[in-house]
């Protein structure tokens, strides 16, 4: 079970990122611990490529061939043209995400959603 500052620190991932289904991503986060510091990481590296106010969205993903395969997924949403979009993609992959990516133990991705 999570301790109080881990719940506070959930709580405070809510302000920066939109859970679409709270309890499937409260319930990860709980099961993934490692990913709320990283997730406070990418924050600023998503504002950083996409802008002060970027509508980041945290979802579980089910593989539907394997029902016990879950990831979380940070989803940019944006209203970029395509081509910007995954320019600016491009380069936080680059310039953070590669290299973090190891600590996500390939249980997050982020990518983008075109609103």
């Amino acid at each position: 079970m999570f301790h109080r500052a881990a719940i506070a620190e959930i709580a405070s991932l809510e302000q920066m990122y939109v859970f679409r289904r709270p309890e499937e991503v409260i319930e990860f986060l709980e099961d993934h611990p490692f990913l709320v510091a990283l997730l406070f990481d990418a924050h600023p590296q998503i504002v950083k490529h996409f802008g002060p106010r970027p509508d980041a969205v945290l979802e579980v993903v089910v593989d539907p061939e394997a029902m016990a395969d879950r990831e979380l997924f940070a989803l940019i949403r944006t209203h970029l043209p395509p081509r910007d979009a995954l320019s600016r993609l491009e380069r936080l992959d680059e310039e953070w995400w590669i290299e973090a990516l190891e600590r996500a133990q390939g249980a997050l991705c982020i990518d983008l959603e075109f609103a």
